[in-house]
């Protein structure tokens, strides 16, 4: 499933997205491939990946936290995943 222009894929599974104002930065999760995609958004809309951070399979509905930091839910492992990107 495409993002946006200038961000390919986000993964299969996308499910849904969530936006940092204050970061000006997109977080999609892919719960088939297990992935979690960050992308800046510029002042026009535009958005360009800057990280694609392995996750778990099955992983979803992102929720955007402060400093860049992402929290998934790990249905299968009784979980809340906290991605730091380095």
């Amino acid at each position: 499933m495409s993002l946006a222009p200038g961000i390919t894929k986000a993964g299969d599974g996308l499910d849904n997205i969530d936006y940092s104002a204050s970061e000006k930065k997109v977080y999609a999760g892919a719960s088939v491939v297990g992935t979690l995609t960050i992308a800046s958004v510029d002042d026009l809309g535009g958005m360009i990946a800057v990280a694609t951070i392995p996750t778990v399979k099955g992983a979803r509905s992102v929720i955007a936290g402060r400093r860049s930091t992402a929290y998934l839910i790990d249905p299968a492992g009784g979980s809340i995943l906290k991605v730091v990107p380095q």
